[in-house]
């Protein structure tokens, strides 16, 4: 695809009886994607040492790839199943832990690894309810990210699963997969610029939420805050995701961050990551 993705003029939120909350950040597009084999790539997730692993929802794999494109594919046992289905993944490094979710599996697996130490050890699954589906056949979790104890409003680590069909909801829950899931009470410019939710992550700058949709080629920058016994999660801005041509990018699946605060957009059809390097 080479230099093709280009941020488009960045929309802060304001007006309309709102006001935007945090610093929004700054990016330019970086000259060229890292290219992976990965074929149906549904997400990405930031890993120590400057890796990214990405899961497809045709593999049972978890595919390792360094900033320059060299790639490792581990095996991710007892997946049941012909297809992985696999739509989210997350890490959290501080307890080791890698989350995935399948897109028909109203749970999330859990393993134990360590990125320097073999392959993925099958730990639990992680039963979530999701709700009814309100007319709609439940698509499920369509992407995670881990929220630690420093960028949790809570004071605790959290994971956030994105769910689509109806109603579409971010979801917080405990790490430990104890208790009930919590709501956040998005705010209504939030799913204004968000048709979909196709994933998300962590921003180690401001630790603010990302989220992608596919159907809008936007970010939304999104600022967690905690409200009495809710979680809100207010617009910062809406960054528009555009091809070389100036058109919305397409098939956008999942954001991962580095610890410089770079950030990475996967694609779903081509596994490319295109690289949104951080000016502020």
């Amino acid at each position: 695809m080479g230099k093709d993705i280009h941020i488009g003029k960045v929309h802060h939120h304001g007006g309309h009886g709102h006001k935007a909350d945090g610093k929004p950040a700054r990016f330019h597009t970086s000259s060229s994607p890292i290219n992976t084999s990965v074929s149906e790539a549904s997400d990405v997730v930031a890993l120590p040492g400057g890796l990214l692993g990405i899961v497809s929802d045709t593999k049972k794999k978890l595919y390792v790839v360094d900033e320059r494109g060299r790639e490792q594919v581990l095996d991710l046992e007892k997946l049941k199943g012909k297809d992985s289905q696999l739509e989210g993944v997350a890490y959290d490094p501080e307890k080791e832990h890698l989350f995935v979710s399948r897109e028909e599996d109203r749970a999330i697996v859990r393993y134990d690894w360590d990125p320097d130490k073999g392959e993925p050890k099958y730990d639990t699954k992680l039963e979530i309810d999701l709700g009814s589906t309100k007319g709609e056949q439940n698509k499920g979790i369509e992407g995670l990210a881990y929220l630690s104890d420093r960028a949790s409003p809570t004071g605790r680590p959290q994971l956030l699963a994105a769910k689509e069909g109806k109603p579409r909801e971010l979801l917080m829950f405990d790490a430990s997969g104890r208790g009930e899931p919590l709501e956040v009470d998005l705010d209504k410019a939030v799913k204004d610029v968000l048709k979909d939710f196709s994933g998300m992550a962590v921003d180690p700058k401001s630790g603010h939420l990302f989220l992608s949709s596919d159907a809008s080629s936007v970010v939304a920058q999104v600022r967690l805050v905690r409200d009495g016994k809710k979680v809100r999660g207010k617009l910062v801005q809406a960054i528009p995701i555009e091809n070389e041509k100036k058109k919305p990018l397409g098939r956008i699946e999942g954001l991962a961050f580095n610890k410089k605060g770079d950030l990475y957009v996967l694609t779903e059809n081509d596994g490319k990551l295109h690289e949104l390097e951080r000016k502020g």
